[in-house]
């Protein structure tokens, strides 16, 4: 088609301001489009397949081609396709857990008795643990980012959004498949492979499999080890589907299975206390003998320094100070500056290094499977689906919370669950009405059990805590939604669900983790807390008994209207309200605080507009919301003095008050011109708590004070997320070469806060504050491919970060415990080749 010159000159004009929108990754299943416009999106953000320009819902949805494209080969890797997502790892979990927040909703503890504000369903299917939420993407079909309250149709725990994960089911009637293998630097190597059979004109198999192992990215002096490492993945699937031709019904079948190693989470000290109990540590590996604890040896250079020696060129050797040292360079002085900045943020010195092998062979073990079936049958003009799932997982995770190679910092879990959930749905329309109603059964079932190791191994041990606990969680929810043609161009929506919950815990927890000979094994809780455990034994002690039971119930709701103002300029407006599930803590909670906390509310207004131009060659999507969240749900790190007079490490969620965010979400994507196609997303959100919301009682001097939290900053909420995406195709003779470049970007964000009613503690809660705030930063990834027609092989040359940026996700802060702050290391630059052959 040709177009005037006045076309061509208001598409320029117009391309880079719709550039600043959704990314090229708006494709979860792409229809037939004419040679140069945009295809159809086809999501089922509202559990029902609809155009995405036409529902009322802010999404970012990737089909299986944009997902390679884009090289989004886990959950974490979302975070640079879509807005107002934002993503951690590491922290005190395992390296497979995922921290999801959307628009500012996140809650992100690993605990397993609270959930995640963010919720993972994969083929339909609730994930309740994000302990293995970091999925690698096997053979998907698509995923789709929903951002804002899911609570109607997807249930509780999706205050903040969900992420909709879809597999790809067998192709009946097809013999199809690849083969892939993969090389990269740090000695990366991966094969993966796919094969779809079918077995009659009525069913059809399909398999897939994975294997991924790499050498670690970041060099550990300390443990010869480099930390972020995989010792080795294997992922496998396999699927069937039926259709009868006599019957109206399509049942699908699947099963996966995934074993995960890889080699720690790497981290980097972000602040250190020079008058904390962590300080000797770090001055003594910088040669300070004068700080050293009296009459014991000093330990070596390489035993305990947790970065290189350049860091502290010019720095004053004082007994312990100023033996400050931060990654945050905003802090050093002038002088300091150099050695900081030349410093390889890829080195570390984390361990831990204690001689007990259970401690020091840090990194992380997964093991999970699941089972999952759909079945739909058409009636008439009803649809009646069911949804089963099964899922079992046992993690275990070493890591180093501190950054030295001393038992210092050790913090060992294992988390065991398994959940079943059966959900029925019933859909259809009666004239002008359509509609969807059903009920869900969900139970899961567990236990985690945390060791610290606080200082073990050194004169000032403390033998560490062993937090052993076991749940039973149970749901049951019913919804409907409505939705009513007032005319071809109008429509209303309304919905409701109501869910039950019930959840049970028995912590059976000891202290120490670790005892010295003769030492006496103590309760941590129930009617022995603190006395000698009635079974001189390890958790869990049967002995140790403190059971806990709560129920909560609550609604979530929608109602909205959407208009369709021409044929491709769409609008709507709508509220929600959803809930995140209350639940308890395993871990130590000391005073003032409650070993349980309360579900966390969420209600909002949304608006937007979606639309296409030029022969859709341009498509922008724009959404505004504002959002209240009451009962906030947050998660302290904290040390305290048990009654045996030992420091104890802990970590739990408690109610933090109320708080408001508002923003927009701009997407867009435009064919400037056939082969090209610029895809850009920008979003901004504003976070803050309800001022006079959040009081905390803190005990200062003795006496009990009254301090209000509420100029606290959210965490992980980032003022701007973007990205821009551009992909040009050249079709040649023999096959087609594809290059493709990305930038993402996110700005700074805190993943710790506190404010102090002690005035004597005012400066050091300021630089743990800001040693917690993870700074902005962008990355760039590059993929150039050439696919042949005959035979289909497809060449592709890759990299990822390829301007080497440090970057971090996620922070351990305990400046003002045990004397220091860390951050969690992301991802250096990669590069490698992959070859597919298809069939």
């Amino acid at each position: 088609m040709k177009y005037s010159t006045y076309n061509r000159i208001l598409l320029a004009t117009v391309a880079p301001i719709a550039a600043l929108g959704m990314p090229g990754a708006v494709h979860a299943q792409e229809a037939e489009s004419n040679a140069v416009g945009l295809a159809d999106i086809v999501v089922t953000a509202r559990r029902t397949s609809e155009n995405i320009q036409t529902v009322p819902v802010a999404v970012t949805a990737l089909s299986a081609e944009k997902l390679e494209e884009r090289q989004v080969l886990q959950v974490t890797d979302l975070m640079r396709t879509a807005p107002s997502l934002s993503v951690g790892t590491g922290g005190t979990g395992p390296a497979t857990i995922v921290y999801l927040a959307i628009r500012g909703q996140a809650q992100n503890s690993p605990n397993s008795y609270s959930d995640a504000a963010v919720g993972i369903y994969i083929d339909g299917v609730y994930v309740a643990r994000p302990i293995v939420g970091n999925l690698g993407f096997l053979d998907a079909a698509g995923a789709e980012v929903l951002r804002g309250p899911q609570g109607t149709l997807f249930g509780r725990n999706t205050t903040g959004g969900a992420l909709n994960l879809t597999s790809q089911q067998p192709k009946l009637g097809v013999t199809e498949g690849y083969m892939k293998v993969g090389f990269g630097n740090y000695s990366q190597k991966a094969v993966e492979g796919v094969v779809n059979l079918p077995l009659t004109d009525e069913l059809g198999v399909r398999f897939a499999g994975r294997y991924n192992d790499r050498h670690g990215y970041f060099p550990n002096l300390s443990t010869g080890i480099a930390n972020g490492g995989i010792k080795g993945e294997y992922y496998g699937r396999g699927s069937l589907k039926w259709e009868p031709s006599s019957v109206p019904l399509t049942l699908n079948l699947s099963g996966d299975y995934m074993n995960y190693r890889d080699t720690g989470n790497p981290v980097a000290v972000s602040a250190i206390n020079p008058t904390g109990p962590m300080a000797n540590f770090y001055a003594i590996s910088q040669g300070v003998r004068s700080g050293a604890i009296p009459g014991t040896t000093p330990i070596p250079l390489s035993a305990t320094f947790s970065v290189p020696a350049s860091t502290f060129a010019g720095f004053s050797r004082g007994p312990i100070g100023p033996i400050t040292q931060y990654l945050n360079t905003e802090f050093a002085t002038a002088a300091q500056q150099a050695g900081l900045l030349s410093r390889d943020w890829r080195v570390n010195y984390a361990g831990p290094f204690t001689g007990v092998n259970a401690i020091d062979d840090s990194g992380t073990f997964s093991e999970a499977y699941s089972l999952t079936g759909n079945i739909s049958v058409d009636v008439g003009e009803v649809t009646i689906k069911s949804i089963t799932g099964y899922r079992n997982s046992n993690t275990t995770s070493n890591l180093d919370l501190l950054g030295t190679n001393t038992g210092a910092g050790a913090f060992i879990s294992q988390y065991k669950q398994h959940q079943f959930s059966e959900e029925l749905q019933i859909s259809g329309d009666v004239g002008k009405l359509q509609y969807i109603f059903g009920g869900i059964y969900f139970r899961e079932a567990g236990t985690e059990q945390s060791r610290s190791a606080i200082f073990y191994a050194t004169p000032i041990a403390t033998g560490g805590d062993n937090t052993f606990g076991s749940f039973v969680s149970q749901s049951t929810g019913v919804f409907a939604q409505l939705y009513y043609n007032v005319s071809d161009a109008i429509r209303l929506t309304g919905g409701l669900r109501y869910t039950w919950d019930t959840r049970e815990i028995n912590r059976q927890g000891t202290t120490p983790h670790l005892p010295r000979p003769g030492q006496t094994i103590t309760c941590q809780a129930g009617v022995n807390a603190g006395q000698p455990a009635p079974v001189q034994q390890q958790a869990p002690n049967s002995g140790c008994n403190d059971r806990g039971s709560a129920k909560f119930s609550y609604p979530a709701w929608t109602a909205g209207i959407d208009v369709k103002l021409s044929p491709d300029i769409f609008v709507y407006a709508k509220t929600s309200g959803a809930s995140n599930s209350g639940g308890f803590n395993a871990r130590p909670v000391p005073p003032p605080y409650s070993s349980s906390f309360k579900p966390e509310d969420v209600r909002d207004v949304e608006g937007g507009i979606k639309g296409e131009f030029f022969n859709r060659r341009v498509r922008t999507n724009l959404a505004v919301f504002h959002a209240w969240q009451s009962n906030v749900q947050r998660i302290i790190n904290a040390t305290f003095v048990d009654g045996t007079g030992a420091t104890r490490l802990t970590q739990f969620v408690t109610n933090a008050g109320k708080a408001k965010t508002y923003g927009f979400e701009f997407e867009g994507t435009v064919i400037p011109w056939e082969g090209m196609e610029i895809g850009t997303s920008v979003a901004y959100l504003h976070a803050s708590y309800v001022k006079g919301s959040r009081f905390e009682t803190q005990l200062v001097g003795g006496q009990q004070v009254q301090v209000d939290r509420s100029g606290e900053p959210i965490t992980q909420a980032p003022k701007w997320t973007a990205n821009v995406s551009l992909t040009q195709g050249f079709d040649f003779e023999n096959g087609r070469l594809s290059l493709h470049g990305d930038y993402s970007y996110i700005s700074s964000r805190y993943f710790d806060f506190f404010t102090t009613g002690d005035p004597a503690q005012a400066a050091a809660v300021a630089i743990a504050n800001e040693a917690s705030r993870v700074r902005g930063y962008g990355l760039v990834n590059l993929q150039a491919s050439y696919t042949f027609n005959d035979p289909a092989i497809e060449i592709a040359l890759w990299g990822r970060n390829v301007g080497n940026k440090a970057n971090f996700t996620n922070v351990f802060n305990s400046y003002t415990g045990l004397g220091a702050t860390v951050q969690f290391q992301g991802a250096p630059r990669t590069y490698g080749a992959t070859v597919k052959y298809s069939f």
